[in-house]
């Protein structure tokens, strides 16, 4: 009997820390500018333009970037992973698939960059096995 309830509590245990990894997955997404700087801003936290949580327009032509500067360009996008797990990483530009990586191990963080990100919405969905665990979009729009 005490052998049974010891098993029952160390399943209960790993079933525990596998919601715990799940819960702590983090995804952030940052423009690369031209000149090769980074904003700062996350583009997934809850209001990255810091006024009306506005959409960002066609950044390669510079109408609206995070950081709010003048006549700076971009067309890369880098999307951080922030997790303790052994996950699949889906990134799409619109409808084509822009990174698929299946089985990705992260310690700590994980950084992907993604090409040509103008005038499409960017989705990022994070798996484990069958499982979503994450899903977030940027939405990039054209602009006139």
């Amino acid at each position: 009997m005490k052998a049974l309830v010891t098993l029952f509590l160390l399943i209960v245990s790993m079933l525990s820390v596998e919601k715990v990894h799940s819960q702590s997955l983090k995804i952030e997404a940052y423009v690369v500018y031209d000149n090769g700087k980074e904003s700062k801003k996350n583009l997934l936290s809850n209001n990255p333009m810091e006024i009306d949580n506005a959409m960002l327009y066609n950044i390669d032509a510079g109408q609206t970037n995070p950081d709010d500067l003048e006549g700076v360009t971009s067309t890369k996008l880098k999307v951080v992973i922030r997790t303790q797990d052994v996950v699949d990483i889906v990134i799409k530009k619109g409808k084509k698939t822009a990174i698929d990586k299946k089985g990705q191990s992260i310690s700590g963080v994980g950084t992907f960059y993604v090409d040509d990100i103008v005038c499409v919405p960017v989705g990022i969905t994070v798996k484990k096995g069958n499982k979503v665990i994450g899903k977030k979009t940027i939405d990039f729009q054209c602009g006139e």
